[in-house]
């Protein structure tokens, strides 16, 4: 896992950043994030490793209902995410909006969900508040085609 390419997708001239040196500082509290796309895409990460406590403390808390850490664990568990693409982000002084897809698998299907999200800046922290959902789009995976994760191995061989 540390030594991993971060599931965020972070890129440094070109290159994967390692989750040791991207999400994982954020997700351990030795590190804040700093920015909307930022707490986003570690947000993403930990449904990727199934952090629940982590995705439960960044979800402002007048947005997120009863829900516990754990029914977050449990929702990331039941999910076979696979790629991130930030599609766009913006920041204000204490707001901010990310437009992002986040592709999972579901049994042969590659799905894809759109979020426009909204996060504030309370207390020094970026907080996710909630989110305007696009279409969400699947398609059939071909097993002989690449793995939509980006492993570079055969969907038959990888994921499905």
């Amino acid at each position: 896992m540390p030594s991993d390419p971060c599931p965020c997708g972070k890129k440094v001239e070109g290159t994967p950043r390692k989750y040791e040196e991207c999400c994982q500082p954020i997700h351990l509290g030795n590190q804040v994030a700093s920015t909307p796309e930022q707490l986003m895409r570690s947000r993403y990460s930990a449904y990727f490793y199934a952090l629940g406590q982590y995705i439960h403390d960044t979800h402002h808390q007048d947005y997120r209902g009863n829900t516990s850490p754990e029914e977050f664990t449990q929702s990331a568990e039941s999910t076979q995410w696979c790629h991130l693409e930030v599609v766009q982000s913006s920041q204000q002084d204490s707001s901010g909006v990310v437009e992002f897809k986040a592709s999972f698998i579901d049994k042969d299907k590659l799905h894809t969900l759109h979020e426009v999200s909204n996060f504030v800046f309370e207390n020094d922290y970026w907080l996710y508040t909630d989110g305007q959902f696009q279409p969400k789009t699947s398609q059939k995976i071909n097993r002989n085609q690449p793995c939509p994760c980006g492993s570079g191995l055969k969907a038959k061989r990888c994921c499905l």
